[in-house]
């Protein structure tokens, strides 16, 4: 594994996506990390949204294309559906990496469909091609090539490797 993006150049631009969101998102938005990958990179954004004065509400969402692949299934499975209403809200759905799209896709028009007033997406990583669905992000942290399979800070290569405090590409 090499690394691709240091812990400090991911605080740094976490800071910066915190400015950024706060900047434009109304002050009650909701923030929905996407589970299971976002849940490190969503943490550490809320924790740099508060020092910044900006306190949103927060609630999750567990989607699942991959099952353990490297590659995504093609079918995105709901494992966990939000417990607050949406109707009216401002969401901000969080994720660790943009790739195919299909997962940011469903999550969206879910977000949507049941009233939200608009959704907006924050990845940490960006997949620079690949995509299969019709969609991007609003807040992008970095972008990366579309073969690189990165591990760390949330991501992971089968369950493992989500812990690092940086993000890896596997060799």
């Amino acid at each position: 594994m090499r690394t691709l993006y240091s812990e400090e150049d991911v605080r740094r631009r976490i800071d910066a996506l915190a400015r950024d969101i706060a900047r434009s998102m109304p002050r009650d938005f909701l923030m929905a990390p996407v589970l299971t990958g976002a849940f490190v990179f969503a943490a550490d954004l809320l924790r740099a949204l508060n020092r910044i004065g900006c306190d949103p509400n927060v609630d999750f969402v567990q989607l699942s294309s991959y099952g353990g692949a490297r590659a995504s299934s093609g079918v995105v499975t709901l494992l966990k559906d939000f417990s607050v209403p949406l109707d009216g809200r401002s969401v901000l759905l969080i994720d660790d990496v943009l790739d195919s799209g299909r997962s940011l896709h469903f999550a969206k028009n879910m977000v949507l469909d049941r009233g939200a007033k608009d959704a907006n997406i924050a990845v940490l990583v960006r997949k620079a091609t690949g995509r299969s669905a019709d969609i991007d992000a609003d807040f992008v942290g970095f972008e990366t090539a579309a073969e690189d399979f990165i591990v760390g800070y949330g991501m992971d290569d089968n369950g493992r490797a989500r812990g690092l405090p940086f993000i890896g590409v596997m060799d």
